[in-house]
């Protein structure tokens, strides 16, 4: 034991060395529980929202285009821009998609249709839909990716997933004004940057009945990457309407 390569020299490394870094863990993880010194923005958040604060999310780049779709021969009395499409974009080498969140109808008058004014944003709409299952003890809805611009999330409500009547939800961010037959929901962060739409108990805000139909749908963006954008080609969807 009283040399250098000996049995004892070596166990007494190995254990200041577990030591050492059980040390440097445990200062890690109590970095993580306080809001001065946490890195990590899922303990970041968890720590906000004790604090009565839900963090900001991405906010799509959004814009104003005014264009003219022109037939010839015959046309039809209306025409639709769909949401989700528009325009494409290129900066820095970098495409870009710039859509509509609604669906964009105007007048065909002699061959021409004049669209004004269209605001357009960056990014993918998305949809998620879900089917109200009570039975489950803690349904939860959470939407499947990162990046989502909160200020977009739209909900619908439907008796059952075959109906094409729907209730429109409003976002909440308190509980001040809310009582139990208010149509709203909430927004909250959980893990990865992912962001889940919460629903009222029947205390604060309606309850959700057993095989209803959501549908939420939101846009996913690349924030302010996209900012300056100036030149846009047209890439939309036009739908007829005779």
């Amino acid at each position: 034991y009283d040399f250098e390569g000996s049995a004892l020299s070596h166990i007494l490394d190995v254990l200041a060395y577990n030591t050492y870094y059980t040390a440097f863990n445990t200062n890690m993880v109590v970095n993580e529980l306080f809001l001065d010194s946490a890195t990590l923005r899922d303990n970041v958040v968890r720590i906000a929202k004790q604090l009565g604060y839900t963090p900001k999310s991405v906010t799509a780049p959004q814009t104003e285009i005014s264009f003219q779709v022109n037939f010839t021969g015959s046309y039809p009395s209306f025409v639709t821009l769909k949401a989700g499409t528009g325009f494409q974009a290129t900066f820095d080498d970098t495409p870009y998609r710039f859509v509509t969140l609604q669906d964009q109808k105007v007048n065909v008058n002699s061959g021409v249709a004049n669209f004004y004014n269209v605001e357009v944003r960056e990014g993918s709409l998305i949809r998620n839909s879900y089917t109200v299952d009570t039975s489950l003890e803690n349904q939860r809805f959470i939407l499947d990716n990162a990046n989502v611009d909160t200020n977009t999330i739209e909900v619908r409500i439907y008796q059952s997933e075959n109906s094409t009547s729907y209730q429109l939800y409003q976002q909440e961010s308190d509980i001040l004004d809310v009582d139990q037959y208010s149509k709203v929901f909430f927004v909250d962060e959980t893990e990865d940057e992912r962001y889940e739409v919460l629903f009222g108990d029947g205390v604060f805000g309606r309850a959700l009945e057993n095989g209803e139909f959501i549908e939420i749908q939101y846009l996913i963006s690349n924030g302010t990457a996209a900012n300056d954008v100036q030149n846009f080609t047209f890439s939309g969807v036009l739908e007829d309407d005779k």
